[in-house]
């Protein structure tokens, strides 16, 4: 008896690609590999069309308390409330606000030597950011 190939030769191929990209013609293509030549030309026509959200390569899912999801939907309605038409340029969205926090605390002095838990590494998160106000 021979093993069924049940897959067949690709089995991913109805993953349809995520990133549009422009070839030489400048014809518009979907491309999922990420070389230097494609990552350029995605960072090319990040001025031209293409959703801020797709020039992002990595996909991470996040698990939140109801808390935390309630503090990003609120400021993200305040923050999209409170702008006037001419600062209007894109869309603030969760995922803004986290990318934001993330490049925020990119430049922190934060004591890493042993955190025990998540409220120590919170504490020394606020230490940080509190020392950089001072500067």
């Amino acid at each position: 008896m021979s093993k069924r190939k049940v897959l067949g030769a690709d089995p991913l191929s109805w993953i349809k690609p995520t990133v549009q990209i422009h070839d030489k013609e400048g014809l518009e293509r979907n491309e999922l590999d990420t070389t230097t030549a494609s990552v350029e030309m995605v960072l090319t026509s990040r001025n031209s069309r293409v959703p801020k959200f797709q020039t992002y390569e990595i996909k991470l899912t996040l698990r939140l308390g109801e808390d935390h999801l309630e503090f990003l939907s609120k400021l993200e309605r305040e923050i999209m409330k409170k702008r006037s038409p001419a600062n209007r340029k894109e869309r603030i969205t969760k995922n803004s606000i986290l990318r934001a926090m993330i490049n925020a605390a990119k430049n922190l002095d934060i004591d890493t030597n042993e955190i025990g838990d998540e409220t120590e590494l919170i504490d020394r998160f606020r230490r940080g950011f509190n020392s950089k106000q001072g500067i």
